[in-house]
């Protein structure tokens, strides 16, 4: 009898534990259960379920279970799901369906840690949220099993790539700029030369292709920052070297080596973030190596959109593919918890955009706004006239077009419009209930603005951004 009423106690306080956290027992069972020929059902079918997760639910989590625990427990999640992914890549069962059906498993699960230690962060419970991933002995650096004293300042290695998100709506635009909506916009590689110096190579839109110090990256005071590291670690050293090499020296020839607007993969003339990686893996493999394993498939949807960026390729090589590529290991993570709202904020906007686009045909009409209208009749010029060039050369480079400058402007226009509105009312949710607009309710605001602004005689937002 008393052995019945203990198993009953057990089974009553498991079911419990569960109860508290049944996101987490969802994505236990997603990484256990997980095969090549079930990868993709099983995906989609959490994928919904991840994606209707409501706010009363969190706040259940958060109180009960602690969102110190249950952020620990997402990351430990996210670590199994790599590691099952590992294992089916060295079965040679790792197929691109399968890895495509994953990235939003990987997106909701990053959300989620985001709104965790963001409430821990702004309920004081215990959370001082360092501005940097470089910080000494930074509590908020999550860490692969293997790597618990790490320290991103001084332990990184030549060829690990650092993989972070920007601020601006540009950044926004480019974390989902292909097929599936991402949080990461930028990846740098990273060199350690003979001195123990460490350099980051890194492509941006304003300079091009450039070499510069760790510390030099480390003040752009990115968003988020996750650490890579490549499953051939010689390799990858010499990939950096030849990297760092090659950049510096046309930097201090001929020029910084321009930035690859097109994302066209098939040169390398002109480089973007991503691709001076895949870039200098494959040049020293002798192409044997190719980064990513698998292609982000660009013009899946928002097409109208992508070609007035004036890029026209079918796949190409997003920051955050990453993260589905089993030949890199995630070793840390980080993520300002205090300003991650409004990498929320901006990233709710874009997804907004690029539906409008698919659903009512929306377009960028260029030279719209004061900013685009700025950017192409005057810096455009001001960057080709010797006197007032350097002024500007740190934020315009030669070959972008006066076109695509207007479109920028446009994209910050609009983007700077639609926050305005929305802020208020997400700082309104939080104070009522502490968690922020969930994406679904986020993009529910912002098509109410969308249709609020169709019906006054004088449109705002439709002025800029139409079908």
């Amino acid at each position: 009898m008393k052995r019945l009423i203990f198993i009953q106690l057990f089974v009553f306080y498991a079911h419990l534990s569960w109860a508290k956290a049944p996101l987490l027992h969802q994505l236990s069972l997603h990484a256990e259960n997980l095969t090549s020929e079930n990868c993709k059902s099983l995906s989609l079918d959490l994928n919904e379920k991840l994606t209707h997760v409501k706010a009363l639910d969190l706040k259940g989590i958060f109180n009960d279970l602690g969102t110190r625990e249950f952020s620990q427990k997402l990351w430990d999640s996210k670590q199994a799901l790599h590691q099952r992914i590992q294992q089916l890549h060295q079965e040679m069962n790792y197929s691109a369906d399968c890895a495509r059906s994953l990235r939003p498993i990987f997106r909701h699960i990053r959300l989620l840690e985001d709104l965790s230690e963001e409430y821990q962060a702004r309920n004081n419970l215990g959370l001082a949220v360092s501005n940097s991933a470089f910080s000494m002995k930074n509590p908020q650096v999550h860490k692969a099993p293997g790597f618990e004293t790490i320290e991103l300042s001084q332990d990184l290695e030549s060829g690990d790539l650092l993989l972070t998100r920007g601020n601006a709506f540009t950044s926004a635009a480019i974390a989902s700029l292909g097929e599936e909506d991402t949080q990461f916009s930028h990846l740098s590689l990273v060199y350690k030369d003979e001195n123990n110096k460490f350099w980051t190579i890194e492509a941006h839109i304003e300079v091009g292709s450039i070499v510069r110090p760790l510390e030099a990256h480390i003040k752009d005071s990115n968003f988020r920052t996750m650490v890579l590291r490549f499953e051939d670690q010689k390799l990858a050293a010499r990939a950096a070297k030849f990297a760092f090499e090659t950049v510096k020296k046309a930097s201090e020839t001929t020029g910084n080596i321009n930035y690859d607007f097109g994302f066209d993969m098939d040169e390398d003339q002109n480089l973007f973030c991503s691709e001076i990686v895949s870039w200098s893996f494959s040049k020293v493999s002798d192409n044997q190596i190719q980064v990513p394993l698998i292609k982000n498939r660009v013009l899946m949807r928002k097409s109208s959109f992508v070609n007035d960026l004036e890029i026209n390729i079918q796949e190409s090589f997003i920051p955050a593919d990453l993260e589905i590529d089993p030949r890199f290991k995630i070793i840390a993570e980080w993520r300002d918890a205090n300003r991650v709202n409004d990498s929320h904020e901006k990233d709710a906007i874009l997804q907004a955009m690029y539906q409008w686009v698919d659903d009512f045909g929306y377009r960028m009409i260029n030279g719209s706004s004061r900013k685009s209208k700025f950017y192409k009749h005057i810096v455009w010029y001001m960057r080709r006239i010797p006197l007032l060039k350097n002024y500007v050369k740190e934020k315009l480079p030669l070959n972008m077009s006066r076109k695509l400058i207007g479109f920028f402007g446009v994209l910050d226009s609009v983007g700077e419009w639609l926050q305005i509105r929305l802020q208020p009312a997400n700082k309104q949710t939080i104070e009522a209930r502490g968690i922020p607009l969930l994406p679904e309710e986020k993009y529910q605001f912002l098509n109410d603005l969308r249709l609020a602004d169709l019906k006054l005689k004088k449109q705002r937002l439709h002025k800029m951004f139409r079908p």
